[in-house]
C-alpha cells in the first residue's frame, strides 16, 4: 500500500487546504440563504395578498403575528329618562328636546287610542327609554293617574299601547264623629273625606233629611275601604257599613251584593233603598208645606196646599222620586210645566212649575228613581222659582214629608241566610271599634 507523507509533499498539502476553504465558504452561503427564506415566509403570513408584490423584511423583530382587527362599530346603549311636565309642555316639545325624530313622534300619537296626550297636565310624568347615540325611542310610559299608567312600546313602524292597572291594597278602616255644627264640618274635623260624607248622606237619604233633620249631638260611625299602593294611602273606596244616630233614632246600613245589585241593608236584611226618594230636588228651603188650610199667596183665599214647595235656584235638576212611567209631561193650568209619574201599586207623583223638561221626557217614557226629569222654574202660578211636589196614594194626596215610604224589593230566602251571617261579623267589627263617645250616644237611643 502506498503511503502519502504530507510533510514531504507541499503541493498536496496546499491542494487539501484549498478544498477545505471552499467547503467552509459553501456552508456559510447556504446558511445565509436558509435564513432569508424563513424571513420571507413569515412576512407573507402576516400580510394578506395584495395586488402588488410585498417587500420581504428579513428582521424577525418587525414581524406582527396577531390577526388583523376589523374597523370599530358605534356602541349602542339604552338610556331611561323621566320628565315631570310643566305648564305649556306638549308631547312634541318634550320628545323633540330629547332628540326623538318627528317620524317617531307621529307614530306615537297614532297609537294613543285614549287620547291621553291631548290631556297632559302639569306634574304628569313621562318616562322614556332611548337607544343612543341616535335617540331612537324604544318605550314611553305616561303617568297621569296614580291608579294606572299608559305604556307605549316601539314595534316595526308603529307603537303598541296598553293600560296597566296598579295593584291596590284595600284595608277596612273605622272612623266616627259627633255632630256639633254640621255633617260636613264635623266629619271633616274627624278626618273623614268629603267623598265618604256624600256617600253617607246618599245611603240614609230615604230615612234622614240631611238639610232639615240633623241635630247637635247626633253621631255617626263608618267602616270604609282605605286604598293603598305600595304602602301609600291614595284614597278611599266604598262605605262597607255605617251607623247614624239622629235625634234619638238609630239607623244602620251594611253594603252587600245580591243577585239584583249591590245595595245597603239593615242587619236584619231589609233594604234601605225605599221605593221613593223623600226629596226629589236639592233645595235651599221649604217655602210652603203640605197644608189643607193654607192661604194662597196669589189669590189670598184659603185653599188646600196638597204638596210641598221646595225653593231652589232656577235650573236646578229635578229627579224622579221612584221608578215608573210618565203619564203626562206638559203644561197644566196653574201648575205650569209639569210631569206626572205612575209608580204602580197605586202610587203617583207630580212635579210642577218646571222651567223645562229633561231630554227624552215625554208621555209613556219609563223613568228610573233618581233620573232627571226637568229643572226648577216658576211657570204657572208661582211667585218665585221652586218645585211643587205632590205624593198620592190611590188618588188621595199625602204629605210627602211624613208619608211612610215602602221598602224596595226584599232579598230571596236563600240570600238572606247567607247575608245574616255576614252582617253579624260586620256588626261585631263595628262594636269592637266604638269609642266611649259613640257608646254614650248609643245609650241615648229611644227604644
Amino acid at each position: 500500500m502506498t503511503k502519502f507523507d504530507m510533510t514531504h509533499s507541499p503541493k498536496l498539502w496546499l491542494t487539501a487546504f484549498s478544498c477545505f476553504l471552499a467547503l467552509g465558504a459553501g456552508l456559510l452561503l447556504w446558511d445565509t440563504f436558509r435564513h432569508q427564506e424563513q424571513s420571507e415566509t413569515l412576512t407573507t403570513i402576516n400580510h394578506p395578498k395584495t395586488a402588488g408584490p410585498v417587500a420581504a423584511k428579513p428582521a424577525l423583530d418587525n414581524v406582527n403575528l396577531a390577526p388583523a382587527l376589523p374597523s370599530p362599530k358605534q356602541i349602542q346603549t339604552k338610556e331611561k329618562r323621566t320628565i315631570k311636565l310643566a305648564a305649556g309642555d306638549s308631547l312634541s316639545s318634550i320628545l323633540t328636546a330629547q332628540g326623538v325624530s318627528n317620524r317617531q313622534i307621529y307614530q306615537l300619537t297614532q297609537a294613543d287610542t285614549k287620547e291621553a296626550f291631548k290631556k297632559l297636565n302639569p306634574n304628569d310624568r313621562i318616562t322614556i327609554t332611548l337607544e343612543q347615540p341616535n335617540a331612537q325611542l324604544l318605550a314611553l310610559t305616561l303617568e297621569q293617574d296614580i291608579r294606572q299608567y299608559e305604556v307605549f312600546t316601539a314595534q316595526e313602524n308603529h307603537f303598541s299601547h296598553k293600560t296597566i292597572q296598579r295593584a291596590i291594597d284595600v284595608i277596612p278602616t273605622y272612623k266616627e264623629a259627633r255632630i256639633e255644627s254640621s255633617l260636613f264640618v264635623d266629619g271633616s274635623n274627624a278626618g273623614i273625606a268629603d267623598k265618604l260624607l256624600f256617600q253617607l248622606a246618599s245611603i240614609f237619604k230615604w230615612d234622614i233629611d240631611f238639610a232639615l233633620d240633623i241635630r247637635r249631638g247626633d253621631a255617626f260611625a263608618i267602616l270604609y275601604e282605605e286604598q293603598y299602593i305600595d304602602g301609600e294611602a291614595i284614597g278611599t273606596g266604598n262605605i262597607l257599613a255605617a251607623e247614624f244616630i239622629n235625634n234619638g233614632r238609630y239607623f244602620e246600613a251594611i253594603r252587600y251584593q245580591t243577585e239584583r245589585r249591590i245595595d245597603y241593608f239593615t242587619a236584619d236584611g231589609l233594604s234601605l233603598r225605599k221605593a221613593f226618594i223623600r226629596t226629589p230636588v236639592d233645595f235651599n228651603r221649604i217655602s210652603s208645606r203640605f197644608n189643607p188650610n193654607r192661604l194662597h199667596p196669589i189669590f189670598k183665599t184659603t185653599q188646600p196646599h196638597r204638596g210641598v214647595d221646595y225653593a231652589a235656584s232656577e235650573g236646578t235638576p229635578v229627579q224622579s222620586s221612584g221608578d215608573g212611567e210618565i203619564t203626562y209631561a206638559g203644561d197644566i193650568r196653574g201648575y205650569g210645566n209639569a210631569v206626572i209619574i205612575d209608580h204602580g201599586r197605586g202610587y203617583t207623583t207630580l212635579y210642577a212649575h218646571l222651567q223645562g223638561f229633561a231630554p227624552n221626557i215625554k208621555t209613556g217614557y219609563q223613568v228610573s228613581q233618581g233620573e232627571e226629569i226637568g229643572y226648577v222654574g216658576q211657570t204657572g202660578w208661582a211667585t218665585g222659582p221652586h218645585l211643587h211636589y205632590e205624593f198620592r196614594v190611590n188618588g188621595i194626596h199625602q204629605n210627602p214629608e211624613t208619608i211612610a215610604i215602602p221598602n224596595d224589593s226584599p232579598m230571596s230566602k236563600d240570600e238572606l241566610t247567607v247575608y245574616l251571617r255576614y252582617a253579624q261579623s260586620i256588626k261585631a267589627t263595628l262594636q269592637r271599634s266604638h269609642s266611649a263617645m259613640f257608646k254614650q250616644a248609643l245609650s241615648q237611643i229611644r227604644r
